[in-house]
Parts: C-alpha cells; structure tokens; sequence
C-alpha cells in the first residue's frame, strides 16, 4: 500500500496517510481521515473545557457546585455526588432513533437534556475543584491526574504529595513548578528531570541531587550551573539566592535558562523505545508521530497518553486499546471510538460523551453502567447490533455537513457545534488561541458564558518575600500582573510556600499554567536541524534561538555518559 495524499476539509492543507496508518484504520474498522492530524487535534480539545469554571446551584439538591458549565449555558448539571447517585436514571431521559434526522442532530438533542456532572471527577475525597481527575485526596484546581494527595494547580499529576504548579508530574513529592518530571523530590522549575532531588532549574537531568541550572547532567551532586561546586559553596548560594524573594527567584530562573543554551540539546527525547516518531516518549514502539506518549504500542497521532494499544488520535487517555479520535479517559477501556471523557471499564462505546463503567453503547450521553444503548434507550443485544449497523450506514450515505461545508461520515470526531463549550472555555484555545473573530469564521461555538463576579475585598500587592507574609492575606486578592485579573492565596498553599521558602507569586493559577503550557504547545512540531557534532541532518523540536546547539540521540548519549 502506498502513501495518499489528502486535502484538510478545515485548514485546506495537504497532509499524508501512510501505509502503517491505513493497517491501523484497517484494524480500528474505520476509514481514513479527511482533516489533517492537527486540525483533529485541535477538533478534540475542543470539546474539554479544563479551567473556565463557574459557581452555580446543583439542579438537583441545590447547593452551591463548582462548574464547567456555566450558569447561562443549556445544560442541566448536578454536583458530582448526586450525578453518581441512584437518584435518576440516564436511560429515562432515552429516545427512539429516528432516521429521517441526522444522528449529530438527534445526539445534539439528547445531550442538552439530560444532566451533566458539574466537573468531570470520581473517588476524591476534600477536592471538590479537580476535574478530569480520579482518586484525589485534600487536592485543589488539578486537572487530568489521579491518585494525587494535598496537590494543587497540577496539569497530568499521577501519583504525587504535596506538589503544586506542574505539568506532567509523575510520582512526585514536595515539587513546584515542573514540566514534565517523574520520579521527582523537591525539584523547582526544573524540565524533562528524572529521578532527581533538590534539582532547581534544570534541563534534562538524572539522577541527581542538590543541583541549580543544569543541564544534561547524569549521576551529578552539588552543580551550579554544570559547574561542580563544594557542598559549603551549595548551600551558600541556596540561602543569598533561593531564600524567599521572588526578584532573586526570577534572576536564577532567567541565568538557569540562559546557561542551557550553552550546551548541547538531546534532540528530540525518545527513550527506550523502538521505531518511534514525535517526541517525549518513553518505553514504547511502533508509535508514528505522538508526543509525550509513554508506554504505548502501535499507536498514531497521540497527545498525552500512557498505556496504549493499537489506537490513534487519542488525547488524555491513560490504560486502553484499539482506541479512535477520543479525548478524556482513564482505567482499562477497549474499542472507544469518536467520543469523550470514558472512563472505568468501558468497551465498545461509539460517538458518546461522560461514559462510566458502560459497554457497547451508540450515541449515548452521561450515562452509568450503561449497556446496549442508543441515544440512552436500551435495546437486546441483537436489536442493538442490528441498529447500530443501520445507523452506521444512514451516516455514510447522508451524512453530516456543518455550516462551513465540512462532511462528517461515520469515523470522523464529532462537529464542532456539538461540543458542550464555546471555543474560548476550552483547551483548543489554549493551544490554538483564536480572537472571537477567527472563532466564528472557522466555525466553532462563540458564546458568551461569562458572569460578572464583583469583590468586596481588598486587593494587595504580594511582598517580595515569603518572610514579610502573614495570614492575613489569605483574606485579600491579588491582582495578576499578566491577566489583571484578582485571585486568592488558599490556606494550604500560603503553607506549602512557607514551608519551603518560596515567595507567594504574583501570577494568578491560570496565568502560571499558561507559561508551563507554552513549552509544551510550541514544541509539537518536528523541525530540520544539524546534529552539532556529527554534522548530520536531525529533526529537532528545537528552534536555533532556542536551543542553538543540538545532538542526535547517538552523539548526545556520547556526550552525556
């Protein structure tokens, strides 16, 4: 089979399907695509509304709910306990298919009737402000993690203490400001660090502990800007330089970056692992163009993943295989195709949104332990099966066609006028930002959800040190220096900086995980660089301003070991 050429129905750009594609397509029993990986992308994000949250009234016991749904939006929404609770039926609010109507259509109708939960969440315990997030202890503002404990303002923390303002935190403790650390005690500001302790700002480290602005170092202690230093000279720099000011923070953070620059860069980091293209993966083969995908076998186009099988253009899914155009899932699921937010067991669900612990459901909505079902009604194995088939081909015959023209047959996401959330409360935006203008041209939802909130409390400018910081703040709002926008200091975070001398930061959470978000949105594509020590072409993440020098995997590991 030979390489197809195709023309992007949304972005008008050409993209390839190459042969191990169309064996994969062939394999997940559905046809090739007709947008281009990133406009894919960029459709599923769509449809995961992370951080805009609101405060309204649980529709069914009537207290007070943290949302991702707005108070102006259609949807009914309860709180997550009455959501899980046996208090209604999802299969009550079923209905006949009706195949004179288009089944985008007939879905649409669905999902804007029966209850949402206020935040995607299960089994956490004192974390009412997580979302997309499982298994959560004394946990606040985490989005896509699980198994965390006293953790907050985390982007993709699994199984980490005491931990706050990171992305991609994995099993780590006592650890601020990272991007994409595993294994991690006490590290600060620190990137693509493994199995280090006390590591501040550093750039691909491992194994190594009490280091400050590194780079590329394995197996090193007491480092300063990958100069070794005495453990006297350590300490001395850690108390006139790390010892609370926020000034003296940025002035290290700034030289540590500035000092990565001067060493050689891994190219792309793609480690343990067997024909394999994108970057930041670990531990894993057959995988054609993934980033920060771990644990993965035969999988194409993927984005935040661990654990797969057999699966393409799949986005924030840990544990599943055979596996297409999803976005949102968690713990052992099998044959999910176009839908959103899956979790717990779930099997053979198509074209269905918020699925929990369901099998072999067709244009479902937010449903438990749901079996058999199309448009939430319940049907006998053999009229389901006979159904599903007959809906499946209605979608290809007359398909769906959006207002910009855009045909969407069975094996295509969902439309985007489909989705619960107007482009701007979603991540599409905080990857792919539009101006209100440009969302409408290209055709996705331009809402307005937002709510005038006023506060009546006083607003301070944090002290330049953690010293010269009382309790008394947790009573007042900052003002973010980069939205303008107030936000408050919690009880356990103002504990969390004391104890270990970190200055209160004048950035509100949304603004600080805008920042950790920028590293990873603006390497997602591989670019043409020169391997500075063999002088042979590689494909680096990198861009020479950036990184001026960089390494192919065989000369970096040269050069490190």
């Amino acid at each position: 089979m030979q390489n197809e050429k195709k023309i992007c129905q949304s972005c008008k750009e050409t993209f390839m399907i190459y042969p191990e594609d169309f064996t994969l397509y062939d394999k997940l029993k559905v046809s090739s695509p007709t947008f281009c990986p990133e406009c894919r992308l960029r459709r599923r994000l769509a449809f995961r509304n992370e951080r805009t949250l609101y405060k309204r009234q649980c529709d069914m016991c009537g207290e007070n709910v943290i949302s991702a749904y707005s108070p102006k939006n259609r949807y009914t929404v309860y709180c997550p306990k009455c959501w899980y609770s046996d208090k209604w039926d999802a299969n009550s609010y079923g209905r006949n298919y009706d195949f004179s109507r288009n089944f985008f259509e007939q879905f649409l109708d669905l999902d804007k009737a029966i209850p949402h939960i206020a935040l995607f969440q299960k089994n956490n315990v004192n974390s009412a402000w997580v979302n997309y997030e499982t298994d959560d202890k004394n946990c606040y503002l985490n989005v896509g993690g699980h198994f965390n404990q006293d953790c907050a303002f985390n982007q993709y923390a699994l199984k980490s203490r005491d931990s706050l303002d990171n992305f991609w935190l994995i099993q780590g403790e006592f650890c601020y400001e990272n991007i994409l650390c595993e294994n991690a005690y006490k590290n600060v500001g620190s990137i693509l660090c493994f199995e280090c302790q006390d590591t501040w700002f550093s750039f691909d480290c491992r194994n190594c502990s009490n280091v400050i602005g590194c780079s590329g170092l394995r197996y090193k202690k007491h480092h300063i800007f990958n100069i070794p230093v005495s453990k006297e000279e350590y300490e001395k720099f850690v108390f006139e330089n790390l010892n609370g000011s926020r000034k003296k923070f940025a002035e290290v953070k700034k030289k540590s970056e500035d000092s990565w620059k001067k060493f050689p860069q891994r190219a792309l980091f793609i480690e343990r692992c067997v024909n394999c293209t994108g970057n930041v993966i670990k531990d894993s083969r057959n995988c054609r163009e993934v980033y920060n995908t771990e644990k993965s076998d035969n999988v194409a186009y993927m984005f935040f993943d661990l654990d797969m099988k057999d699966s393409a253009d799949v986005t924030s899914v840990w544990n599943g295989e055979l596996m297409y155009e999803v976005i949102a899932g968690v713990t052992a699921l099998s044959r999910v195709l176009c839908s959103w937010q899956v979790i717990d067991h779930s099997s053979d669900i198509n074209y269905s949104g918020v699925m929990v612990n369901s099998n072999n459901c067709f244009g479902c909505s937010n449903m438990r332990k749901g079996e058999y079902s199309i448009l939430n009604k319940k049907y006998s194995p053999e009229e389901y099966k006979s159904l599903v088939e007959k809906i499946k081909k209605q979608m290809d015959d007359t398909p769906f066609t959006d207002k910009k023209g855009r045909v969407y047959k069975y094996g295509e996401f969902f439309p985007y006028e489909v989705s619960p959330f107007s482009y701007s409360e979603t991540v599409a935006n905080e990857y792919f930002p539009l101006n209100e203008k440009d969302i409408e041209k290209e055709g996705f939802r331009s809402e307005d959800h937002s709510v005038d909130i006023n506060y009546d409390v006083e607003v301070v400018i944090p002290p330049d040190s953690i010293g010269g910081v009382d309790d008394s703040i947790l009573n007042k709002a900052i003002k973010c220096e980069v939205t303008g926008k107030l936000f408050r200091i919690t009880k356990s975070e103002l504990d969390f900086y004391k104890r270990f001398n970190f200055p209160v930061p004048a950035k509100s959470p949304f603004a600080r995980h805008r920042d950790r978000l920028r590293f990873i949105s603006e390497h997602m594509k591989l670019l043409d660089r020169i391997c500075g020590r063999c002088s042979l072409p590689v494909k680096s993440v990198y861009k020479e301003k950036e990184f001026p020098i960089v390494y192919c995997e065989k000369c970096y590991q040269q050069e490190v070991y």
